[in-house]
C-alpha cells in the first residue's frame, strides 16, 4: 500500500477527528463494483486510546478523491477474527463484532499484516488477545519470519527494480556488441 495513500487519510480523515492511522488494510473489490471506487479497513488509535477499525471507502472523480466513513467499530468489540483456510492462500476474513463482516484482502500477505496489527493493538491497549481461528500460526506469531511489512516489501521492489532493468540493459547492449 502507496505510502502517500496512507498519507491522505490521515490529513482528510482521521488528523480532523484527532486519531492516528496505524494500519490500512486494501480490500478488493468486487467485479460489480463501478468507478474507480476502493474501499480500506483502517485501524486507528484516538487521543483517548481507544482503538477503532473503521471502514472507508474512497471515490476517484476527474480533480479530486472523496473520503468516505462508512462503518466504524471499537476493537474492544471484536471478539473472533476467521482466517477462513489456515492452510491455502486465502485473502478472505470474516470478523467478529455484533454481526459478523466478512472482507476479501488484496492478497494473504497483507491480511496478516492487518491482523498481526490488530492483535498488537488488543494487547498494547485493552490487555487481552482477540480470539484467532484458521490463521497459520508462523505467519501470526510477532518473531516469526513472515513479519515484513507489505511496505517494506513494496519500497524493496521499488529499489531493486531499477538496478535490475540497468542490468538487464546492460548484458543485452554487451550481447549485441
Amino acid at each position: 500500500m502507496a505510502a502517500s495513500l496512507k498519507i491522505s487519510l490521515q490529513d482528510f480523515v482521521f488528523r480532523p477527528k484527532r486519531e492516528k492511522p496505524l494500519h490500512v488494510l486494501e480490500l478488493s473489490m468486487p467485479s460489480t463494483m463501478q468507478g474507480e471506487e476502493r474501499s480500506y479497513l483502517c485501524v486507528t488509535v484516538t487521543g483517548e486510546k481507544d482503538v477503532k477499525i473503521t471502514y472507508v471507502i474512497t471515490v476517484e472523480e476527474k480533480t479530486s478523491i472523496q473520503y468516505k466513513i462508512d462503518c466504524m467499530w471499537l476493537l474492544k468489540d471484536l471478539t473472533l477474527i476467521d482466517g477462513k483456510e489456515a492452510m491455502q492462500d486465502y485473502p478472505k476474513i470474516d470478523m467478529h463484532f455484533e454481526q459478523v463482516y466478512s472482507w476479501e484482502a488484496f492478497s494473504t500477505a497483507v491480511k496478516y499484516a492487518f491482523t498481526r496489527c490488530i492483535r498488537k493493538m488488543s494487547k498494547i491497549h485493552y490487555r487481552r488477545d482477540i480470539a484467532f481461528v484458521n490463521f497459520d500460526d508462523d505467519h501470526m506469531s510477532d518473531t516469526g519470519l513472515f513479519q515484513v511489512s507489505e511496505d517494506t516489501m513494496y519500497t524493496g521492489f521499488e529499489l531493486c527494480m531499477p538496478s535490475g532493468l540497468l542490468i538487464g540493459i546492460q548484458l543485452g547492449a554487451m550481447l549485441r556488441a
